[in-house]
């Protein structure tokens, strides 16, 4: 990503949930100053509940040097109380960076020293087919305030050569409450599942399944899918981590394996046999799902789903399956936080 923007020429387009500019963040900050003060045109989307710690003098240099800052749902109280709620409700949980309208970074990754143990995924992808993302910038810049005339060359794109072939490769999810529609990325993971013929691997930080999902796991299990899910024993936040941990034996049950690393892992994707794979911002739970922007890519690229594969392979060669017999076991405590997580289930 340091190497993208200092390369920009043209343009710097990033939508991101968490930007702080303390160790890893203050680098950034240089940069976008920098290429902003050049000529370059930058823009920022930065949720205002994810970035509240972004400092007033980053800021001020930000737009001192010419960077577009625009406020995703700004924390201003209004007196419909049941309105403010539902829109404070909303957050813009993507991750997008666009250099030059042609190298684009999708997927996991926030601006924080505090992220810096913490495993991850990125996507990186070069050339025409990040027309969909620009445009996808390009309608928040406009929710978020900016004006339309600005971007109206990234709302309505010239067709070139070869994206109707590059569209068979690659499809982005780009999920939004604002728009009244079905949970894209819901959809996603259920069809996935319900498409897998040899396997199933879904990655996710925060793990909350509705009956639905375990029903597809069980079904899938029939069919002779190896289904396998792999999670942080421990995450961030302790009701993220009782929640999940609630569900381990059902999912268990249905006929899932559960892939448990000692190490936190942010990254959000699955893999559909060698046959597909998704990257993206999106974790496994209703917030995700049904309040908060989110986007990925889902591919058929034959070497990407291999090497998305791989990766996989690797974190679970290090993670420790789940040990059913020894979980059953586990005290009251723990019986107890996991009964109080599900309490709160359908808000995170």
């Amino acid at each position: 990503m340091h190497q993208a923007l200092l390369a920009a020429t043209k343009s710097i387009y990033w939508e991101v949930y968490i930007f702080v500019d303390d160790a890893a963040g203050a680098r950034f900050v240089d940069i976008l100053c920098e290429k902003a003060k050049g000529g370059v045109e930058v823009k920022l989307i930065l949720d205002r509940l994810g970035s509240f710690a972004l400092s007033s003098l980053a800021l001020a240099r930000l737009t001192g040097a010419g960077v577009e800052v625009r406020w995703y749902n700004a924390l201003y109280p209004e007196w419909r109380l049941g309105r403010w709620f539902g829109r404070i409700w909303r957050r813009n949980h993507r991750k997008v960076l666009i250099i030059d309208e042609e190298v684009a970074f999708v997927g996991g990754v926030n601006v924080s020293a505090e992220f810096g143990e913490w495993y991850d995924l990125y996507l990186r992808l070069t050339g025409r087919i990040v027309r969909p993302l620009v445009r996808g910038f390009a309608r928040s810049y406009v929710r978020t305030g900016g004006e339309r005339s600005k971007v109206r060359h990234l709302l309505h794109p010239k067709l070139t050569v070869g994206v109707d072939e590059l569209r068979k490769k690659f499809n982005f999810i780009i999920n939004s409450p604002l728009y009244g529609q079905q949970s894209s990325v819901q959809r996603l993971f259920r069809q996935g599942l319900a498409m897998a013929k040899e396997s199933f691997n879904l990655l996710t930080p925060y793990y909350v399944p509705d009956r639905h999902f375990l029903d597809l796991i069980s079904k899938a299990r029939a069919r002779g899918v190896k289904v396998n899910i792999l999670l942080p024993v421990r995450t961030d936040y302790k009701l993220m981590e009782w929640i999940a941990r609630a569900y381990y034996g059902l999912t268990h049950k249905a006929g899932a394996n559960i892939y448990l690393l000692e190490r936190m892992n942010h990254g959000k994707a699955l893999t559909i046999d060698d046959k597909a794979g998704f990257v993206g911002s999106a974790n496994f739970t209703p917030r995700s799902f049904f309040a908060n922007e989110e986007t990925g890519v889902y591919f058929n690229d034959d070497q990407m789903v291999g090497d998305l594969n791989a990766i996989l392979d690797d974190w679970k060669e290090e993670a420790e399956p789940l040990e059913v017999e020894r979980w059953s076991k586990r005290g009251w405590g723990s019986k107890f936080k996991e009964w109080l997580g599900k309490k709160f289930e359908k808000y995170v």
